[in-house]
């Protein structure tokens, strides 16, 4: 998609989110009752429900611009936000997050609404710089019930060091390496590190070409962080650990799904990086032997008496932010507030194209009913969380990376070698 055009305004609810609204109804006869709906729905429901009857009696742009990875700007989540308030939503789908903080820095508030990157641009450079303007606390706080454990209130990402609420946080996910575990023990990756993969199969795996996720990983693969100031002999370690990736590769694509399925086929047997982002489309289509998998040992820097294994891999987690518009709608807000109803928060997981994504509000018994076995099996939920949470405890949070353009270098440098 050319990331300069807008997508067509969204009205009228589809078919899918028609049928998406039976999920809680249909697991409740399931299980021989009705789903017990916990304190935090209960809040999201009503005050969508208060939100929408003051939207009736206000005068104001019924525009809405939205600047946000996939998913978001999908009509399963949209249309049923645009047949309840009348809104004409213009999304925007974004493919980078710096390209997206360079858009607001040069004249963006002008044009959008609501912004959705990943954590740490909000802290960081967004509010610092008066990109975003901060969400009413009494408001949003209490849907911090809704959400997992490790993701309660205060959340250091969503928070400002003054105290702000900065967005709303949501679809979140740990990356590794992808493999198909019945080409490789997801014990040999658990065990013997990335250098598993990197090594143990040398031409015999590929590489998700996200450029910064590459870059980040060949930093974890050579033993550090990314995300801080390196030293002379680190920078001398990651170049020589992603020209290793590089030649050791057999194909390097940015095709998640094609690397998919040349796992499936044997094509290839894993992929460097691989996250549940990025295998979750396969196993909904039942192919679980499509996995992610994080090394149990982590970077030195990384243990500490709570964790002494220290920390393998890297989590994201988007928060979703209102931009510091010249003549903001209380539309921004309202999407926001829709966003936290547990049929929302399902079709903003399960119903993006291409992938599936846990949400943080699977904490709350009324959104975790909506999602099919299927759709658990797909992100890695496990038997209560335990499989997704064992993967999020061995990583460490996405951050920004100082030295990413010196590291860029090195990594085209790399990449020209083997000719990709």
């Amino acid at each position: 998609m050319n990331k300069n055009q807008f997508l067509p305004p969204h009205r009228g609810p589809s078919r899918r989110t028609v049928l998406a609204g039976l999920g809680a109804g249909f697991a409740a006869s399931l299980t021989g009752g009705r789903v017990k709906a916990g304190p935090g729905a209960t809040y999201a429901d009503d005050l969508w429900a208060k939100t929408v009857e003051e939207l009736k009696s206000g005068s104001f742009r019924m525009d809405l611009n939205l600047h946000s990875w996939e998913g978001y700007t999908e009509e399963p989540v949209l249309d049923p936000f645009s047949t309840q308030t009348g809104a004409n939503v213009n999304p925007q789908m974004l493919i980078s997050d710096p390209s997206a903080v360079n858009n607001l820095r040069s004249g963006g508030t002008n044009t959008w609404d609501i912004i959705n990157l990943n954590n740490a641009w909000q802290r960081k450079i967004l509010y610092p710089n008066d990109l975003i303007v901060p969400l009413d606390k009494a408001k949003f706080e209490p849907l911090y019930a809704m959400n997992v454990p490790e993701f309660a209130w205060p959340y250091k990402w969503a928070m400002a060091d003054d105290g702000a609420l900065l967005g709303m946080i949501q679809r979140y996910g740990p990356s590794g390496v992808a493999i198909n575990s019945s080409l490789i023990d997801a014990a040999e990756i658990e065990d013997g590190g990335y250098a598993a993969l990197i090594d143990g199969h040398a031409g015999e795996y590929g590489i998700l070409d996200y450029e910064n996720w590459v870059i980040m990983h060949a930093c974890m693969a050579a033993g550090f962080s990314p995300f801080r100031e390196h030293t002379a002999d680190e920078m001398a370690a990651y170049e020589e650990m992603i020209f290793k990736v590089m030649k050791n590769a057999k194909k390097i694509s940015a095709d998640a799904a094609a690397l998919a399925r040349d796992m499936i086929t044997g094509e290839i047997v894993g992929c460097f990086p691989g996250s549940l982002y990025s295998v979750s489309a396969a196993r909904m289509e039942g192919m679980s032997e499509i996995t992610c998998v994080l090394p149990k040992m982590g970077i030195e820097e990384t243990k500490t008496a709570e964790t002494p294994d220290g920390k393998s891999g890297i989590i994201w987690i988007e928060v979703t932010s209102l931009v510091n518009h010249p003549d903001p709608t209380p539309l921004a807000e309202a999407f926001l507030i829709y966003c936290h109803t547990p049929e929302a928060c399902h079709r903003v997981a399960a119903m993006a194209p291409g992938t599936l994504n846990p949400v943080v509000q699977m904490g709350d018994p009324t959104v975790l009913e909506l999602f099919s076995q299927d759709e658990l099996d797909a992100v890695m939920w496990g038997a209560d969380g335990a499989e997704l949470k064992t993967l999020v405890d061995r990583c460490i949070d996405f951050d920004i990376n100082p030295d990413y353009d010196a590291m860029h270098d090195m990594y085209t440098e790399a990449k020209r070698s083997r000719g990709f």
